[in-house]
């Protein structure tokens, strides 16, 4: 009877760290890790210990994350060569293939859990003279508190010189722990690449 006894007062002082310790970015995993706080501490009456709760406690945070994905995915030319070349000052043939993101964004700023948020990467494709396309990754990773939740693509095409935005959908995982969280958008062309970021908030 002391056994179980013990165990009950371990779970109720865990739940009660999570409630009175928490901080700004404590706050933001407290409603996922509160839960997967209770389910390890059942676990832990049924013969588990404090390892197991904390570790359920941490999982429960990142675990509805495993299944989000892109929900839809369009791309088109913005800009021609001509156009970029202007913007980035280009005036003579480079002689490598070059990738530069204009900006990544995503909107809407503010969403609520099991909605969508839209994400853009505004890109050129630079290349040697007598280039007529070329092969590019764009991928993304979606990150919180400096942790990867997941990553999304890598989309490959083949691109004509120029400027083009990628526009892509994700959905939010109904149990997202509030917060802000960033998008990091990539684009690849052979050896070239270029990163850039953008956030949004979930409440």
């Amino acid at each position: 009877m002391f056994f179980f006894a013990k165990r009950a007062m371990m779970v109720l002082l865990c739940c009660a760290l999570l409630t009175n310790c928490a901080t700004d970015s404590g706050n933001q995993l407290l409603g996922a890790g509160l839960g997967a706080a209770l389910g390890g501490g059942i676990a832990a009456l049924a013969g588990g210990d404090t390892a197991t709760i904390v570790g359920s406690a941490a999982g429960g945070a990142l675990a509805g994350w495993g299944v989000a994905k892109l929900v839809s995915y369009t791309s088109l030319q913005t800009r021609s060569a001509e156009d970029d070349q202007k913007i980035y000052g280009v005036t003579e043939n480079v002689s490598d293939t070059l990738v530069k993101i204009r900006r990544g964004s995503s909107f809407p700023e503010t969403v609520r859990p099991g909605g969508t948020v839209d994400i853009v990467t505004d890109y050129s494709v630079i290349a040697p003279e007598g280039t007529s396309e070329v092969e590019v990754a764009e991928s993304w990773k979606l990150k919180k508190d400096g942790k990867q939740l997941t990553a999304l693509g890598p989309q490959r095409s083949k691109r004509t010189l120029g400027g083009w935005a990628a526009k892509a959908q994700i959905n939010i995982p109904k149990d997202a722990a509030p917060g802000t969280y960033v998008i990091e958008h990539r684009v690849e062309a052979g050896s070239s690449y270029d990163v850039d970021q953008s956030v949004f908030v979930v409440n």
